[in-house]
């Protein structure tokens, strides 16, 4: 039985499923996992040039932000990524709590997905809008507010690692993170993704360089080179299986706050035929 028969026997589910792509044919606290963030300005800073001190930019634009944990953040220009899971999410900023509202994360944004809220898609209205001018000014500020979100999870690899000073720091070898990918990079990583379907490959056996180009007067957007096959491992099993239980995790949190935000809306018999299964499932 090759790797991949066996990573899909193992998990109950098709691999493609698992990584969250479909084949072409028509918040809990956990084990934090390092984040990545495509920068859309660079930091400035200044260097010794002949015994004379010049400000320059010593973390160019369009680099790459990872974060380890607080106070171990560094700087990466073009690193190579290995893509084991791709979810999709509703995210909306709450200025006055300062708190990022969410969805669960889904394969696909096709359904109505609970939200921390207690309600769905944070309140953006489901299906395909066909008419748009016919709808309310006040729906439609609240759908530009909500972004939709495609979130990587897998692993990273980069040489020429600094510091916020532009000091080189050890390189990052097949390290987890966490990626939500700029609304304005989700047609680049589509573009990346669908071009390995077409190949009859998926994005956990490959990587990709990282990169960036200008979007605009002030911001930049994802690119995604394809950067060789990789061969499924056996390891690989374990680490997809770590990712997905993140997720589910991530997940149970928001599903939590949804039920606990909806519990008003159960009547007492409700409640109590509720609680009647509890106990029997309990028992049995």
């Amino acid at each position: 039985m090759n790797t991949e028969l066996a990573i899909q026997n193992d998990l109950g589910m098709s691999l493609a499923e698992a990584v969250g792509v479909t084949p072409q044919s028509g918040e809990r606290k956990t084990a934090a996992l390092p984040r990545v963030n495509l920068m859309h300005t660079g930091i400035m800073g200044n260097i010794d040039v002949n015994g004379k001190s010049i400000k320059t930019e010593v973390v160019p634009s369009g680099s790459f932000k990872i974060t380890r944990g607080e106070d171990d953040v560094v700087y990466a220009t073009s690193p190579s990524i290995r893509i084991f899971a791709i979810r999709q999410q509703f995210s909306k900023w709450d200025s006055k709590e300062e708190v990022m509202n969410k969805t669960v994360m889904s394969n696909d944004l096709k359904g109505d997905l609970k939200d921390n809220l207690g309600t769905f898609n944070l309140g953006r209205p489901s299906g395909y809008i066909q008419d748009w001018d016919s709808v309310p000014d006040k729906t439609k500020d609240l759908i530009r507010s909500i972004k939709r979100k495609k979130i990587l999870f897998g692993q990273l690899t980069a040489a020429g690692v600094t510091d916020e000073a532009g000091n080189v720091v050890d390189a990052i070898t097949d390290m987890p993170f966490y990626f939500e990918v700029p609304t304005s990079s989700i047609q680049s990583l589509d573009s990346a993704v669908n071009a390995l379907g077409r190949k009859n490959i998926l994005p956990i056996q490959c990587n990709f360089k990282l990169g960036h180009k200008p979007g605009g007067e002030t911001w930049v957007t994802l690119t995604l080179e394809y950067d060789g096959k990789v061969e499924l491992q056996p390891e690989d099993q374990e680490t997809l299986h770590n990712f997905l239980a993140y997720i589910t995790t991530q997940n149970e949190y928001i599903l939590n706050e949804w039920a606990e935000k909806n519990k008003e809306s159960i009547s007492d018999d409700d409640a109590a035929i509720v609680a009647e299964f509890v106990n029997v499932e309990e028992a049995e």
